[in-house]
């Protein structure tokens, strides 16, 4: 039987691996091009979902610092697509490393002097990276027509 915890984290996983779907076959040009006025792209969701993975559970739930990724949606011209994969899936694994040695949904954090617990982080965590694959599935479907997950 799988535990909460397990159903969370596979969840989570479903959700990130249709982000990296989404750079599958395009070039560097097509990952860094924009089709919305905000000027979202999908480097930039990746490099951002990169840093909300490294916030919340390197830094938020382990305590330590959170390096990986930037917040912001502009990626830097020298750092590659396949950087940019190889660092979301590194910050992923982390995540998903830091969450089996928490234990159970009912482990608490501190977020700036107010206790959460780890499950409220990984449902938070599923919502942000939802809500950017959703962002991801239009720009891609601008960008080629290439839709699904």
């Amino acid at each position: 039987m799988t535990t909460e915890m397990e159903h969370l984290v596979a969840a989570l996983e479903g959700l990130r691996a249709g982000v990296l779907k989404k750079l599958t076959g395009l070039s560097e040009e097509d990952a860094r091009r924009s089709t919305v006025a905000s000027g979202t792209n999908l480097a930039g969701l990746v490099q951002h979902l990169t840093f909300a993975e490294s916030k919340w559970f390197e830094g938020v739930v382990a305590g330590g610092k959170a390096g990986r990724g930037a917040r912001s949606m502009v990626v830097d011209p020298d750092v590659s697509l396949r950087g940019l994969r190889a660092d979301y899936r590194a910050a992923c694994d982390a995540s998903n490393a830091i969450v089996a040695a928490a234990g159970d949904g009912d482990s608490l954090v501190d977020l700036n002097g107010r206790t959460v617990t780890l499950r409220s982080v990984l449902v938070g965590m599923i919502e942000e990276t939802a809500r950017h694959l959703g962002h991801a599935d239009i720009i891609r479907e601008q960008i080629d027509g290439r839709t699904g997950r």
